[in-house]
Parts: structure tokens; C-alpha cells; sequence
């Protein structure tokens, strides 16, 4: 038989109100907070998957942001491009009754090179268009510096003919053929930007080096670029190899051998090639198409190679020129084809910029819809439910009071109850 003391007795009185204080404490802190763990040995199950909610919830909400950010960078490229949409009409317009003689006198070619030259500014100034951010939109990377602030430079000389004066004679892109990027999904990236060489660029570009290349030899292994994509040259390649390495290599051009042993590049689809030896690399540079000592690309093209192709602006500086000679031919002709080729170009790029908007809008619907789903999924796991919680507080406290009843009664008298 075990003998009980009163020591135990009160041992165990302590023991249980202890214990029921830390209940009541728990169920305090669940209803002061509105969880359901506090540390995680509570529940470390419930503890690791309320981190992952977390964690992706804050993951979605960045995804949100830049899906926000994509929706404006796109809204304000299509905007751009509908204006220049709406300029090219007007130019289409003007090239019609030009190629029917509607100018045949001086008065009326000089209306037409005016209003030429005036829509030619609000193309480079639409060209030139800053975001929000102050970033151009047609600049690539570029940010505009103290120097170059603008991706498109406008070159201007005094034109005599129809008594122009100061006109525009030629455009320089000086942006790059950066693609910004905005992480939309986990692993999905969407690109919100157009470099300008691209998107302002009237038909494909034709390069046609005049240096005999029959005798090249790669002397080293070293690479180069064509339009940001990467081509590696080992030692001993030759013209043919090159021109093969070229055309597999995914780039948006097409290579190939003149009569004279010499390098051709044609672009695919209307754009300004970009081309960079990469390094100490100098297999461009030997095969005649750039020349190191001028500026970075696209305007670092050799001055001994042919160039065929031309931008929107030298296609209207064109156009202007030819209605002023009054040469219908020219005009209806080579000017109205060259002038769809562009329309054509500018079109093809709303029609992507709206895909991507379409897609942007799809995108930011799934989004929202996860975090929703997120969120009801780290409420169940890491809320409470209160009417539930406030009665078992309430059972604790009923039964703490009863167990302080219960111990009253339970502790023994001492010698100095006794005495007194």
C-alpha cells in the first residue's frame, strides 16, 4: 500500500493547475492572434507548410507586379506603334496622288516635302519615346546618357530642293538590341520591349563585303556576334565554314558566297544587322564587314561594303526626295513597295505586341486566382477556428476553477491552525 503525504497532495495540485495554466495561456495566445502555432514544435508539419504558403504567396504578389509592369510597358509600345500606324497611312495617302501627278507643280511638291519633313520628325520623336521610368522604349538597354540621350540621332542638312532648308537627311539608331524581361511565372519570362533596329526598319538588309576572302584562315579560336547571337570560330575555319556556322546558328540571317569569294549577309525578316567581333576576335573585321575604328553597331559597318536595305526614315527621306524631283515612276514604284514593305513590318510588330497584352491579361487572371487559392490554403492550415477555441477556453477555465476548489479542500491543516 502506498502512503500519500500531504507534500504529494500538493505536489499534485500544483502540478495540475500549472498544467492548466499553460493551456489556458495557449488558447489565450491562438485567440489573441488568430493562429493556430506559435513556435514550430507546436505543430511542425503545419509550421513547414504555412512557410511554403508564405513563401509562395510573396512569390505570386511579385509575379503580380511584374505582370502590372509588363501590362504598361506594352500599353505604351502599342500606343507608339499605333501612331506610327497612323503616319504611315498618311504617307500612303500622300504617295498615291504623288505616283498620279497630283504634284506636278512646284507650289503643291513643295506642300507635300513640308508636311514630308514634319512627319518625319514626329516618326524620330515617337522613336524616341520614353517610358515612365524615363527609359526609352525603342532603346534596347539603353538609358540615355549625357551624350546620347535619345536611341535615334536625326541628321539634318540644307536641302535646296523645294526650298526645304534645314531637313532631316538620315537617322542613326544608337540604342542596342537589348530585350528587357519581366519574370511572370516561376521559370516563364516575357519580353516587354522591341529594340528599335527592328521595329523601324523598312525591308531586309542585304551586307555584301567586297574583300576575296579565299585566302581567310581563322588564326585562333575566337567568336563573334550577329545580332546578340553568339558564333565560335576554331582555328583553321574558313570562309565556307563560317558561312555554314552562320546559317545554323539560329540567327535571323542568311549568309552566303559572292562570285568574288566575298561574304554576303541577308537578314530574314526586316531589321538593321548587328555585328560585333567579340573580344580580341577580329573574323568580321578580316572578312571586311566592320570597321573597329568607327562607332559601336549598327553604325560600325566597313564603308567598302555594299549596303541594300534601308530604315523607315531613309525609305521617307526617299519618298520626300523623289516627289519633289516629281519622278511618278519612282513613286508609285519602288517608293509605294518599299513603303508597304514597312507597313507591313510595323504591322507585324502591333500584332505581337497585342498577343502579348492578350497574354499578359491571361496571365494576371491565373495569378490571381493562385494567390486566392494560396491564401484559403494558409488559412485552413494556420487559422483558427474561434467559436471552437473559445469554448475549449472556456472548459479550461471551468475546470481550473474547480481544481482550485478541489485543492482548498484537499490541503491538510498545519500545527499552525492548531495553535491559533
Amino acid at each position: 500500500m502506498q502512503r500519500v503525504t500531504n507534500q504529494m497532495i500538493n505536489n499534485t495540485m500544483l502540478y495540475n493547475l500549472n498544467r492548466q495554466a499553460s493551456d489556458m495561456d495557449k488558447m489565450q495566445d491562438m485567440l489573441g492572434t488568430g493562429k493556430n502555432v506559435r513556435i514550430p514544435r507546436d505543430n511542425p508539419i503545419a509550421a513547414t507548410n504555412q512557410m511554403l504558403y508564405r513563401t509562395r504567396v510573396t512569390e505570386v504578389e511579385q509575379f503580380i507586379q511584374n505582370i502590372s509592369e509588363s501590362k504598361s510597358k506594352l500599353d505604351e509600345a502599342d500606343t507608339a506603334l499605333q501612331s506610327v500606324l497612323r503616319i504611315f497611312q498618311r504617307l500612303r495617302t500622300l504617295t498615291v496622288q504623288g505616283a498620279h501627278g497630283m504634284y506636278s507643280s512646284f507650289e503643291r511638291k513643295e506642300a507635300a516635302a513640308t508636311e514630308i519633313n514634319e512627319l518625319l520628325d514626329e516618326l524620330v520623336a515617337i522613336a524616341n519615346t520614353k517610358s515612365a521610368n524615363g527609359r526609352p522604349i525603342f532603346g534596347g538597354f539603353q538609358t540615355g546618357t549625357e551624350e546620347t540621350p535619345n536611341p535615334f540621332v536625326a541628321i539634318y542638312s540644307t536641302i535646296t530642293a523645294g526650298r526645304q532648308g534645314n531637313a532631316m537627311t538620315g537617322v542613326e539608331y544608337r540604342g542596342n538590341t537589348g530585350k528587357l524581361l519581366r519574370e511572370v511565372s516561376k521559370g516563364e519570362y516575357l519580353e516587354v520591349s522591341i529594340p528599335g533596329n527592328e521595329v523601324f526598319w523598312s525591308s531586309n538588309q542585304v551586307l555584301t563585303s567586297n574583300r576575296d576572302a579565299s585566302a581567310f584562315q581563322a588564326t585562333t579560336h575566337q567568336a563573334f556576334r550577329i545580332d546578340g547571337v553568339e558564333i565560335t570560330v576554331s582555328a583553321g575555319d574558313n570562309l565556307d565554314i563560317i558561312i555554314d556556322k552562320i546559317n545554323t546558328s539560329g540567327v535571323a540571317a542568311r549568309a552566303s558566297k559572292g562570285g568574288r569569294n566575298n561574304l554576303i549577309l541577308e537578314t530574314t525578316s526586316p531589321h538593321q544587322l548587328w555585328l560585333e567581333d567579340e573580344g580580341s576576335g577580329t573574323v568580321l573585321k578580316e572578312l571586311g564587314l566592320i570597321n573597329t575604328a568607327l562607332p559601336h553597331p549598327p553604325n560600325n559597318v566597313d564603308p567598302t561594303v555594299t549596303i541594300n536595305g534601308m530604315s523607315v526614315f531613309d525609305m521617307v527621306i526617299q519618298l520626300r526626295d523623289d516627289l519633289v524631283r516629281g519622278d511618278q515612276q519612282l513613286v508609285g514604284g519602288r517608293d509605294l513597295g518599299m513603303l508597304d514593305i514597312g507597313l507591313d513590318n510595323i504591322l507585324k510588330h502591333i500584332a505581337t505586341v497585342g498577343a502579348k497584352q492578350n497574354r499578359v491579361e491571361e496571365l494576371e487572371k491565373r495569378s490571381e486566382y493562385e494567390k486566392g487559392t494560396v491564401l484559403a490554403l494558409l488559412s485552413k492550415t494556420e487559422g483558427i477556428d474561434v467559436a471552437e477555441t473559445i469554448m475549449n477556453f472556456k472548459w479550461l477555465e471551468t475546470v481550473h476553477q474547480q481544481a482550485l476548489a478541489v485543492g482548498a479542500k484537499s490541503i491538510r491543516l498545519t500545527l499552525m491552525d492548531f495553535l491559533r
